[in-house]
């Protein structure tokens, strides 16, 4: 009877748990993102399509 007490509470503790624990890491990541307005976005995203544009007419792969 212990033991199924155990099991309960144990399971409880990993179904609230977990998603918790994603959830605090997800925030970790994303808290210090660097901000910027729309125009400096669609100069960077310009860019990086250039270089990946460029890459891919040499024949090199993505790295």
């Amino acid at each position: 009877m212990a033991a199924d007490g155990f099991v309960f509470v144990l399971f409880f503790a990993l179904a609230i748990g977990a998603p918790l624990v994603l959830y605090w890491a997800m925030q970790q990541e994303t808290k210090n993102r660097p901000k910027m307005d729309r125009n400096e976005a669609e100069r960077r995203a310009k860019a990086e399509g250039e270089k990946y544009n460029r890459r891919s007419a040499d024949g090199r792969s993505r790295e």
